[in-house]
């Protein structure tokens, strides 16, 4: 009868190895986190250290908007003869405002040098006004004329723009002064010897 040989047992790990695993395996874990760690960190901090980018173009100021033009309604009521017999037609002056680009309140005619100061077309706003703007319109083009206001249709009246000589159709811009009678003073002749007015049409702002 032949025995069996009693079979050894595997040695088991000494507890001194069994530490030394131990440890090395906490040591591979603390340092795999302290990466995760310090990597987060430097995202973080290229995040926070980027540097902010500011906007110095000069932006264009907004254009303030120009108030429209208001149309102020104007009646002619008269004419404005200080150096003759103070009438110059001035029943007619109506037909300078009727909106009637046919009809015209019309000067005397002077058949020599015209040698008064100047005549002049008068018309009544109602209410004193701020005018901006006139336009003379005008079937005898070639008199030189400006425009002028004041408080009362006898005068006295104060010049508000520039003395032009008149085309078919000319603007007047005019100064910022409150008035209710506004005059388109005529101060020359045309050839014909005749000045003519139309049409005035008053404007403010715009």
């Amino acid at each position: 009868m032949v025995r069996s040989k009693p079979q050894r047992e595997a040695p088991s790990a000494s507890p001194g190895l069994a530490r030394l695993l131990a440890l090395a395996g906490l040591i591979a874990l603390l340092g795999g986190m302290l990466v995760i760690v310090l990597r987060s960190g430097d995202t973080n901090d290229s995040r926070a250290s980027a540097p902010t980018v500011t906007d110095t173009t000069p932006k264009p100021k907004p254009k303030p908007t120009r108030p429209a033009a208001v149309r102020i309604s104007v009646t002619g009521v008269g004419a404005y003869d200080p150096d003759g017999d103070r009438s110059e037609n001035g029943g007619d002056a109506p037909l300078a405002t009727d909106g009637n680009p046919a009809t015209a309140w019309k000067s005397e005619r002077y058949r020599s040098t015209f040698r008064k100061t100047g005549v002049g077309l008068v018309a009544d706003a109602g209410r004193p006004v701020r005018a901006s703007r006139a336009v003379v319109t005008t079937e005898t083009p070639g008199y030189t004329a400006e425009i002028r206001v004041g408080d009362s249709p006898t005068g006295p009246f104060v010049a508000v723009s520039k003395e032009r000589a008149t085309g078919k159709r000319t603007a007047f811009a005019l100064k910022p002064r409150s008035g209710r009678y506004l005059m388109v003073w005529i101060t020359s002749m045309p050839s014909t010897g005749t000045a003519a007015v139309n049409e005035i049409a008053v404007t403010a702002g715009g």
